[in-house]
Formats: structure tokens, sequence, C-alpha cells
């Protein structure tokens, strides 16, 4: 999948979105837009060992910035 790049002032926009679906009691729809935010790359790598990465596939995290630091294929190794 492939993903943008993403500006500071997105990932708070769409942070700051999901916290106000959640204060509407919009729960799943919140959780949905913010696994649009990219994981950081550490945080993605240290979901991937103590999680595992069909976690972060099935839960549709966006992995872009991971992708970038660690190469298309890092979910994998």
């Amino acid at each position: 999948m492939a993903y943008k790049e993403w500006t500071l002032q997105e990932k708070i926009a769409t942070a700051i979105r999901s916290l106000d679906l959640k204060a509407a009691g919009q729960l799943e729809e919140a959780d949905r837009v913010r696994r649009q935010i990219p994981l950081s790359p550490h945080m993605a790598k240290f979901c991937k060992e103590k999680i595992g990465p069909e976690f972060l596939i099935q839960q549709k995290y966006n992995l872009s910035e991971a992708e970038a630091e660690f190469g298309k294929d890092w979910l994998t190794r």
C-alpha cells in the first residue's frame, strides 16, 4: 500500500480529529482515524518484536515511515 508523506501539522490535525471522534463516542471510527497516522519507525519495530507483524497488518497501521527507514520488506524479515 502506498502512503503519502505526512507533515507534523497533518499528524496533529488527524490526532485531534481522532480525539474528537472518541469524545463523541465514535470509538471505532476514532481508532480507524488514529491508525492513519504513520507509526514512528522505532514504535513500529517495537510492536513487530513484542506483538508480532500480523497484528500491525491486521489492524491496518500506517507503516510508511518504518518502510522508508527499514525497507519495504522489513515486516516480513
